[in-house]
Parts: structure tokens; C-alpha cells; sequence
């Protein structure tokens, strides 16, 4: 019986500091994360070009959203990212969300496509939703 509770009490301090040392890694979030969000009624695929925790810009993509979901891509400590989106289906009935700030290739393609420049209009670091609606 001693040796179970002895055991049982490494288990409960190996594991309490596990979870102190995992949240002290987070503990400053002197950060932004980043999430899309699709408020449009059809499904689309979406693209980010952002500073990485790094320091180094990365291009990152595709995110493919049904309506009303949302995804997590990137944490930065920047206020400035470029984003990029499309609706997925025929090309005749498409939507976009572009702009000409920046032209980039996602994933390889032989196409680049025109980002547009978003700023991050807040006073504290935390969680920052670019939202794409069909308006």
C-alpha cells in the first residue's frame, strides 16, 4: 500500500509539473493568433502570408472552410499580415477576397495570387479573426 501511494504521488508531481511547464510556455502570449473565419454560404479555401514567431515571412495555405467554420493558421507578433481567398467551385460563379498588395505562389502552384494587406487594428496581443462573408 505505501508503495502505491508513493508511486502514486511521483505520478501526481511529474504530472502537475508537465502541465506547469506547458503553460508557462504560453504564460507571456506576447503574441497574435490568427484565425479565419468563413461567414459566407459557400465553402472556400484560404491563404496567409505572415511573419512566423521566427522573424521569417511564410506563405501558408490552403485552409478549406464550410460555411461557419473557422481554423487556426499562425501565430505572429506582427500587426500586419496579407490574406487570400476563393470560393471553391466553378470559375464563372467563383468569389474572391484578393487584392494587389502582394502577388504569391501558395504550395508550389505555377500561379501566384494578389494578397491584400490587413492590419490587425488592436492594443493588446490575443486572438484576431479575419472573417470573409459573401457582402
Amino acid at each position: 500500500m505505501k508503495r502505491f501511494l508513493w508511486v502514486a504521488l511521483c505520478l501526481f508531481f511529474v504530472s502537475n509539473a508537465d502541465e506547469s511547464r506547458a503553460q508557462s510556455q504560453y504564460a507571456d502570449n506576447n503574441y497574435y493568433q490568427i484565425y479565419f473565419v468563413n461567414e459566407c454560404n459557400r465553402r472556400i479555401q484560404t491563404a496567409i502570408r505572415a511573419i512566423d514567431l521566427s522573424g521569417n515571412w511564410v506563405t501558408k495555405g490552403w485552409w478549406i472552410l464550410e460555411p461557419g467554420e473557422q481554423a487556426f493558421v499562425v501565430q505572429t507578433k506582427n500587426k500586419i499580415f496579407y490574406s487570400y481567398a476563393e470560393s471553391i467551385g466553378p470559375a464563372a460563379n467563383r468569389l474572391y477576397w484578393r487584392g494587389s498588395d502582394q502577388n504569391y505562389r501558395i504550395r508550389n502552384s505555377s500561379n501566384t495570387f494578389g494578397f491584400r494587406k490587413r492590419d490587425m487594428n488592436m492594443s493588446n496581443w490575443g486572438d484576431w479573426r479575419e472573417r470573409f462573408t459573401c457582402n
